[in-house]
């Protein structure tokens, strides 16, 4: 059965991780698809995550390690009662994973990036939500980077409090003094393990930062690295608990994906280690567009583009 092979090539787990998840998984798998595909509660939705695919089945080789894989990962600032997709974003990011070399890039750009909309001129990054809905933001990143986007995943601010309270939390580096009332971030400059609400406030606080959106961008990124790191760390110390953080995710997302592909994305996270991750935000400066303050990307992130569809990551 493919899935047993691993995401990427060949498994590089030490011996007992690995004897530990192949007989987990050979255990567990008819087990999982039976319990949380036919038993899936009517309740899942976007309130709390929401994964797509942009193109059908073209993910398939970048999931059997073939060539690089990008996923967008967006944040909507839809309020209680109003509809996650239908609103604009707070948070864009594309993720290129490296399957070869088990490295990965999370390339961050602004909220108010004043960009090409397919069909609408040029306009906030972030509109791009309200004219289609993730699948048609995918595609404006698409013509803006010329990366093919393989998944979208698509959040709420409840939904970003939720599931970070569900991991258990996550540790960043909070790089000073937060005081800002807009988005509730009151944190002392360090080291320091956030809750939900906290998280949510940290991603974020634009108003304690000189470049506002894009400290934004890049601290959005450092929560999501730190997910990535809290994932491993509860890996590593219990193979196990990977299907039940799956369960979790199935219980709580709306997706017409196959249990088997949300299986293999969330295996393909286990593969990169932290360390071999870098986040950036595609560089830009802050400027006006009539009576708009907006954020104007530069020409050297063409550059940041071309190197990253190369291989999935930037800088490496």
């Amino acid at each position: 059965m493919r899935v047993f092979r691993g995401v990427l090539g060949r498994p590089r787990w030490a011996g007992k991780a690995a004897a530990v998840l192949a007989a987990l998984l050979m255990a567990s798998v008819a087990g999982f698809a039976a319990r949380f595909v036919w038993n899936r509660p009517a309740e899942a939705s976007a309130d709390v995550l929401e994964i797509g695919s942009v193109h059908g089945a073209s993910f398939v080789p970048a999931l059997q390690g073939k060539r690089p894989l990008f996923i967008l990962a967006l944040g909507s600032d839809a309020r209680p009662g109003q509809r996650v997709a239908g609103q604009r974003t707070d948070s864009i990011h594309i993720i290129g994973i490296d399957p070869v070399h088990h490295r990965a890039t999370i390339l961050g750009f602004p909220r108010d990036s004043w960009v090409p909309i397919p069909g609408h001129g040029l306009n906030k990054i972030n509109t791009a939500l309200t004219f289609g809905g993730p699948a048609f933001t995918a595609l404006t990143l698409e013509r803006l980077t010329g990366i093919r986007i393989d998944f979208w995943m698509l959040t709420s601010f409840p939904g970003l409090i939720r599931m970070v309270n569900g991991i258990g939390g996550v540790t960043v580096f909070v790089p000073q003094r937060l005081n800002d009332r807009s988005s509730g971030a009151f944190l002392p400059r360090g080291l320091r393990r956030l809750n939900g609400r906290q998280a949510l406030a940290f991603s974020r606080d634009r108003h304690d930062f000189s470049n506002g959106d894009i400290s934004r961008s890049r601290n959005q990124g450092t929560v999501l690295l730190a997910a990535l790191g809290r994932l491993h760390q509860v890996f590593s110390a219990r193979p196990s608990e990977l299907l039940a953080w799956i369960a979790l995710l199935w219980h709580n997302v709306g997706t017409s994906l196959s249990p088997e592909t949300v299986f293999e994305l969330a295996l393909a996270a286990t593969q990169v280690p932290v360390r071999n991750v870098n986040n950036f935000v595609v560089p830009s400066g802050t400027g006006t567009v009539g009576s708009q303050s907006v954020v104007f990307i530069q020409p050297g992130a063409r550059s940041l583009y071309a190197d990253m569809r190369h291989d999935g990551v930037i800088g490496h």
